[in-house]
Parts: C-alpha cells; structure tokens; sequence
C-alpha cells in the first residue's frame, strides 16, 4: 500500500474534505424519496432517543399503553429493536410526561422532570432518571425527588464539561407558562455528584407566557468556555454558564411566537472547519396567535449569534408553515423537516372522542431537505399517509434512513378518531439512498473492526479509518453526529460535525480499499463528550452503518 498526495487522488477520483464539499454528481432526476411502515411501538413516543445503531429508547407519559410493565403498570418507557421490530418494556415508577433527556459524557442518559400522580405511578414533577443503554438489560434507575423543584417542559443540554445542563419548565401543566408556576432556573448535574442549587436564569423571565421548552444550543468555541444560545419566545441570550453571566443579547426574531404552545423548531446548523466551526442557528416555524384556525408560520430565521453584528436572515420554510415541525440533521449536512400541522397549535383535543375540536390541524405531511450551503429548498418529496401532529418524534438511524413515530393529540390513548394515539413506525428513506450508487462499507475504525459497539476517540485525535468505497470515481466525506433526544420539536444535543479527512492510502490491488485519516473536533465545544456516530459518504451516499463512537478528554 502507498500514500497519494493530494493531486494523484483527484487524478483518481478520489476527492477528500477538509472545507465545505464540492457539491457531488446529481442524477438527471433525482427519487423522490419513499415511506414504509415498518413496525408497533406499543407505547405513544412522547420521547425518543436513539441509543446505538440497532434500538431507539422510547419514552411517554401515563396512559394504557399496549404493552405492560412487570408489575402490571401500563408500561410508559420501552426499547425498539429496529431489526426486528420488537419492543421490550422497561421499568418505570414517576411520571414522565413532557420531560426531556441528554448524555452525560460517560455514556449514561439524564432523563428529568414529569407531572402529576396516576396509573401506579408516583408523580415525577422532581424527578431524575438514569439509564447506561450499553449495559445488559439496561434499565431506568429513579431519585423521585431528585430536583429541588418541579419542572414540567424543561430543556436540557449536554455540556462541554461532560455535565448535563436542566433548565427551566413549569411547577405544573399549562396551556401556556404564568408567573405563579414559572420556574426561571437552570441547575447543573455532574456525574456521581449532589443534589445541584438552581441558578435563576433572567431570559425565562423576560420571554413570558411563551418560555417553556426553550430553544437551547452549545456554542463552539476555542476559550474552553461552556457557552450556550438560549432561546424562548421570540428573542435569546449568548450565555457563559462557566461565569453565570450573560454575554450578549441577540435581536427579535421577526414573524411572531416560536416557543410552545405556538411550537416551532430550532436547529444547530452543521459545523464545519472551514468555517472555523461557526455556529449558525436556524429557527423556523410556530405561529402568531393561540388560535386554531390560525395559519402556521412559514418563516425561518438564520443568525450566528456570536457575531457582534448579529441579525436574522429570514427564510419562507420552504413555502410551507408548520408549527410542531422537526428537524433530522442528515448525514449529507442537510436538514430534514418534518411532521406537524398547518394550522393552530401545541395541545389536546377539546370537547368529545365522537365530536373532537383539534387544536392544531392540516398535518403536513410532506418533508422538506434544507441545504444550508446553498440555502435551498428540496420539496418535491414523496407525503407520508400519516398524519403526525402532536408529540410526534423523528431521529436519524445508522443507515442514513429516518424513523418516524408518534401523534397523540389527546390526553389519553385513543383509537378509531380522526387523530388517534398513533403506534405505527415509519422509515422515512432519503433521496440520497436512491441514487443507485452503491454505499461505501466501513471495515475498521482506530484499529477495531467490532463497530457495533462504541469506540473510544479523542478530541483532535487522527483516527484511521479503513473502507471500501461505494464507486469509481469516489467523492469521501465524514461527520460526526450526535443524534440527540427528541420531543416536542426539539433535538435537545443533536449536532452535526464535519471532519477533516486529512490523507488516503489505498490498495494498489484493490483502488475501492482505502484508508483514511479523520481527524476528529478540536476540543469539547464542538460537540460535547459522550455518544456520538461516525459516518463516512461517498458521493453523498452514506456508508452502510455509521460507527458509534465516544468522545473523550485525552488522557
């Protein structure tokens, strides 16, 4: 085997990205995409994370669901198998509804908050729940009163630290937050440590009614400073969570309310180093007023807001309006919209089973692709048959696929209505898996060919990477992406990385066998430690199955 500079490689077709991508060869026309129903989650997804590349972790709130725990509760947490379909009911005793989760840099998910009493349950206002998805049989452990006050809708973040930031919610359920239930908090959870003081956090003040499940993005920096973009109703913060100070105000946001329950969504855009990581935040959709006739958003904004000068470049959502829209950070480095509804907003159906007034209506049904570079929407996809609306869920899988699940715009388990409790799962299949390219296969990363369990990487670490790539004229890029917790329009950690990959060698007796050399993010700003995945397209075409991997501090 030989190394090939820069110009033999291109001379080869083999082209390697330390910059933004040149855009790869589009076929004459490009698929549309493809919907299948794929399974029965048994339990309503309120709440999902994706915990290594074969299951998805579920959680909902009380109801009869169709599976049981083994003490004969209705079970409200689960594990989806996405090989086989199957689901294996975990155990749980607080009530999870509308919480929210992120990793600790260990490995092991912070699940916190809930609500009221019921079904067997205790509530779980106060509550923390702990879950390590690579141990065997993993299970929930619980501290019941494990915050010092309740939260209902929080926030949450994994931190640069490794830490997990708790922020914000309510002292109960609501239509929308007032002042004699706001919790304007955050608290800092460390690994093994205490029982964290609440910090008052003034933004969750000044965004009142519309500041429950803020809008909240780690911002990449070469300080080593745990920085945050905090955003609730129609304006944010740059925050140092180190110093507990604000840095700097960011402008309004134009068009009108973003928070729930007039629910939009926000994404990290992805980062790349050629761009020096800069962070841009792209916040689209919600509505105007809390009325369900009342037509959806179809506005985004852009804004780096670490940029002293910082203003919204305003987008038109693809032309479409969506409140409770979300988004998948694709491996291609686009962005996924999906799911919600074109009228109205966040809540339950009002009146009874046989005669329901929704809140929101008009499902949308159709996705869109974002591509960030160019600013440029793909719209011309193929609708799904089902209508998502609210506490509907969506993560990227190993594969380059979107699972799809949820919808339950009533307080409890309701079938044969216009918008049933919905247990059917959806693959969602990209364009970019429709080419006819053949994918690339990753055979080892830093010397392990077991890829099916996380690999330990450090920041800025070169890490070899062996493939075979998927055609003649190769075009490789790399990302590492954090797939985030999902619920409610939000992608609470989700992040997208792009890797400089650095040289190639490949088999002079084999030119579709290389190895390359990846270098991973700078420091834990970028993208915080603790699960993430490695994935390697050529041409735009993902590898078979993404690594995952776990970033760690060197040693």
């Amino acid at each position: 085997m030989r190394v090939i500079n820069i110009l033999p490689i291109l001379t080869l077709g083999i082209s390697l990205i330390s910059a933004s991508p040149l855009h790869p060869r589009q076929a004459a026309a490009p698929p549309m995409g493809q919907w299948d129903i794929v399974g029965d989650t048994k339990i309503a997804t309120m709440h999902i994370f994706r915990a290594n590349n074969k299951e998805i972790y579920m959680i909902d709130k009380l109801e009869v669901n169709k599976i049981k725990q083994a003490n004969g509760n209705p079970a409200i947490s689960g594990v989806y198998n996405i090989e086989t379909n199957e689901v294996r009911a975990l155990d749980l005793t607080t009530d999870t509804f509308c919480s929210a989760g992120s990793f600790f840099g260990n490995g092991t998910l912070l699940h916190a908050g809930g609500a009221e009493a019921g079904l067997g349950y205790n509530p779980g206002y106060q509550s923390v729940r702990f879950i390590t998805p690579s141990d065997p049989n993993a299970d929930w452990s619980e501290i019941p009163d494990g915050m010092v006050n309740s939260r209902w809708y929080p926030a949450m973040a994994s931190l640069p630290s490794g830490n997990v930031l708790i922020m914000g919610g309510s002292a109960k359920g609501t239509g929308k937050n007032n002042d004699a239930i706001n919790n304007p908090t955050y608290e800092i959870w460390t690994i093994g440590g205490g029982q964290p003081q609440p910090v008052n956090f003034p933004l969750l003040v000044d965004s009142m009614p519309y500041n429950l499940y803020p809008f909240l993005h780690v911002l990449p920096n070469f300080d080593n400073k745990q920085l945050a973009f905090v955003f609730a109703n129609d304006h944010g913060v740059v925050y140092d969570f180190d110093a507990g100070v604000v840095v700097s105000n960011v402008p309004k946001l134009p068009g009108g309310i973003r928070s729930y329950p007039l629910t939009g969504n926000s994404v990290l855009l992805p980062l790349r180093p050629s761009l020096n990581y800069k962070p841009v935040v792209m916040i689209c959709g919600g509505n105007t007023v809390m009325e369900i006739t009342s037509p959806a958003l179809a506005s985004c904004g852009r804004i780096d807001p670490t940029d002293p000068n910082a203003q919204w470049e305003m987008d038109n959502f693809g032309g479409t309006g969506r409140v409770m829209p979300d988004s998948v950070l694709l491996p291609t480095g686009k962005v996924l919209y999906l799911n919600g509804g074109q009228t109205g907003y966040a809540g339950y159906h009002q009146g009874p089973k046989d005669n329901p007034l929704y809140l929101c209506d008009n499902p949308a049904f159709t996705p869109f692709i974002y591509d960030p570079e160019t600013k440029e929407w793909t719209t011309n996809l193929v609708p799904s048959t089902i209508a998502r609306l609210y506490h509907s869920v969506a993560t990227l899988l190993s594969d380059g696929r979107v699972w799809v699940s949820g919808s339950n715009p009533q307080g409890n388990v309701q079938l044969g209505t216009k918008y049933p409790t919905e247990y059917r799962a959806e693959m969602f299949t990209p364009p970019y898996l429709q080419t006819g390219l053949t994918n690339p296969v990753i055979t080892s990363v830093a010397g392990s060919t077991t890829l099916d369990a996380r690999i330990p990487v450090t920041y800025n670490q070169v890490v070899e990477v062996t493939i075979t790539t998927g055609q003649v004229n190769s075009f490789i890029t790399a990302a590492v992406i954090n797939t985030g917790f999902f619920t409610h329009s939000q992608g609470f950690s989700q992040r997208y990385v792009m890797c400089k990959i650095t040289s190639a060698v490949y088999d002079p007796n084999n030119q579709n066998y290389v190895t390359l050399n990846i270098e991973m993010p700078p420091n834990p700003t970028i993208i915080p430690p603790g699960p993430s995945y490695l994935y390697i397209l050529d041409n735009d075409v993902p590898a078979t199955f993404s690594v995952p991997i776990s970033l760690q501090a060197s040693a």
